[in-house]
């Protein structure tokens, strides 16, 4: 199977080097700020790791397979899952150029 980006998103994506990451104890998400923009926004922790996992090194697919490691759930549905996550990070210039 041939990987290809979905729209918007590189296919090795990278997460800004602007994006600082701080999880909340005892809960569910973590807390991204962008020292660049200042703005900040709450991710759960599956979306965390996929933000973690874009360093430039690995492909949507390479992405996908890693959470199913580490969740331990059903490939399609986290492939599925993966690509519109990294999709909306794209929409919200969560990316490198």
């Amino acid at each position: 199977m041939t990987e290809t980006a979905e729209i918007g998103v590189p296919l090795q994506p990278k997460k800004k080097d602007s994006l600082i990451a701080e999880e909340l104890e005892g809960m569910d998400e973590v807390i991204f700020v962008d020292t660049e923009s200042g703005s900040n926004f709450s991710l759960n922790t599956m979306a965390s790791t996929i933000l973690e996992l874009c360093d430039g090194t690995h492909t949507a697919d390479d992405i996908a397979r890693l959470i199913c490691e580490t969740f331990d759930g059903d490939m399609e549905r986290i492939r599925k899952d993966t690509h519109a996550i990294l999709t909306e990070f794209a929409a919200y210039g969560l990316f490198t150029e």
